[in-house]
């Protein structure tokens, strides 16, 4: 809405047929900044470094937050850019909604013509695509002035859990650290805790649990050829000391997972991003985890190829597994699994999410992984604010020696001021999420049809329609083949 004065109401409201439409959800769009565009390879662009891929120049603004509102809001800048959620629709067929926004006496209709087609989503759970972004309870803590553990936490990551839910997200993590305590140099598994964690996304929706990453790289080098503990830092994870620890860790949680009936949906991080560096003592430790945390499977952020047979599940970024495609397929023709992830890499052409791409990329993750036949996605960021930063003033942000985090790495939600508020990013990974239930559906149909509807959409992790036209008529053939 251009022009309307600051502090003007603005009325919303919905019918179809002449009647109004329950359950609308509406959302001011709050905009935030892009200080750095990302760079060609990854990161942000440096001295001589010209990403041509991006949607715009920085620095700039983009609409990204949203606000939940009623349907009377006031003005907050000369531009108020708003969202509609509309509620599903019963029956199949044609629907014409009139939207009315009314301004003092000002009032415009926009007029929507809608197709509903008899195809369903598979709902979040168990049979969904396995999706996973990684979170920090203590941020859902101090983030909105709450008491760590405290009852009002508790009920603020439920929040927090409904919306990873809303955006299909089924696959939760719990690092070590939130449900563990040395005592005496000795792991004690809170149990408790952990029941209350797993039971809490559990009743969200969620389904599939990821075991925190029981070690980290010897002195939180990248360089780093060995792994610590992460529960006792500076203990090498594969010296007979860092064997004890782990016995003891995998112990105590391969138990309560028996007892708690978790083991058909437990998946256990050894590290994150081991390299050719450290692939030596990365394969020593997965093998000490397979011991301790026997059929339990693993999954990290790998993509070395000399690591096969180490590791159940790899997920490696999105450039790399086209790279290497064939090395990936040929560890799943053993029986492994390859789920792929984004993170501050990659940038030029690539599928990523961040700010300063244009919304179809995270939407056409999920036809990506149905082109591919990947088996899930993971990412870093669900809410990983550096401590001096506000998401909604900074985006781009320091990650060390000479490299910055690129704009929106850090997170996909925001702090809202009475819980999480959701983003664009995660509304289109969402759409993108549903396409891919469809498309597997139509696969167990047509196969072929199903294939020529994706590639319609994408044929590479960097070759990709930039039409959203282009996606739309690619979905209306995909939903008119399963009608």
């Amino acid at each position: 809405l251009n022009a309307v004065s600051v502090g003007k109401t603005i009325r919303l409201s919905v019918s179809c047929n002449g009647r109004a439409v329950p359950q609308v959800t509406w959302f001011r769009l709050v905009d935030v900044p892009v200080e750095t565009n990302t760079g060609t390879v990854g990161f942000v662009e440096k001295d001589g470094d010209v990403n041509p891929h991006v949607a715009r120049r920085a620095p700039f603004r983009v609409f990204d937050g949203m606000e939940p509102v009623g349907s009377s809001v006031k003005a907050g800048a000369s531009i108020t850019a708003l969202r509609l959620h509309l509620p599903s629709s019963g029956r199949p067929g044609p629907r014409e909604y009139t939207i009315a926004v009314q301004v003092g006496g000002d009032r415009c209709e926009l007029t929507l013509t809608v197709q509903v087609y008899p195809a369903s989503v598979t709902p979040v759970g168990e049979r969904s695509f396995p999706y996973t972004n990684w979170f920090t309870l203590d941020l859902m803590a101090e983030r909105h002035g709450l008491e760590r553990w405290s009852p009002a936490h508790w009920r603020m990551i439920r929040k927090y859990a409904d919306l990873m839910v809303h955006g299909r997200q089924n696959t939760f993590w719990i690092p070590l650290q939130y449900i563990f305590q040395m005592e005496r140099g000795q792991p004690v598994l809170d149990r408790q805790r952990l029941r209350r964690i797993v039971r809490l996304f559990t009743d969200a929706g969620m389904y599939y649990i990821e075991g925190g990453h029981v070690a980290g790289r010897t002195g939180g080098e990248w360089s780093a050829t060995t792994f610590d503990i992460s529960l006792a830092s500076g203990v090498r994870a594969t010296s007979p000391e860092g064997n004890a620890l782990l016995a003891a860790i995998g112990r105590q949680l391969v138990d309560e997972i028996d007892r708690q009936g978790w083991r058909d949906r437990w998946i256990q991080h050894v590290t994150d991003e081991p390299a050719a560096t450290n692939a030596d003592d990365y394969r020593i430790l997965c093998g000490m985890v397979r011991r301790h945390m026997p059929g339990l499977p693993t999954l990290d952020a790998t993509e070395d190829p000399t690591m096969a047979g180490s590791v159940d599940i790899w997920c490696p970024q999105v450039q790399e597994y086209q790279k290497h495609r064939d090395l990936f397929d040929a560890a799943r023709a053993t029986g492994d699994r390859i789920w792929f992830y984004t993170c501050c890499f990659p940038g030029g052409p690539w599928l990523n999410r961040l700010l300063d791409e244009e919304l179809l990329r995270p939407t056409l993750f999920g036809w990506a992984a149905a082109l591919y036949d990947l088996h899930g996605y993971l990412h870093w960021g669900l809410n990983h604010y550096k401590s001096f930063q506000d998401p909604f003033e900074q985006s781009v942000v320091d990650h060390g020696g000479s490299n910055c985090l690129p704009p929106g790495d850090t997170h996909i939600v925001y702090p809202g001021t009475n819980g999480p508020w959701s983003s664009l990013r995660l509304e289109a990974q969402r759409e993108g999420c549903e396409d891919y239930e469809l498309l597997q559906r139509l696969k167990g149909r047509d196969p072929k049809k199903a294939r020529a509807i994706t590639r319609r959409a994408i044929r590479g992790f960097d070759e990709y329609t930039k039409k959203a036209s282009t996606l739309r008529a690619a979905r209306r053939a995909l939903l008119e083949a399963l009608g």
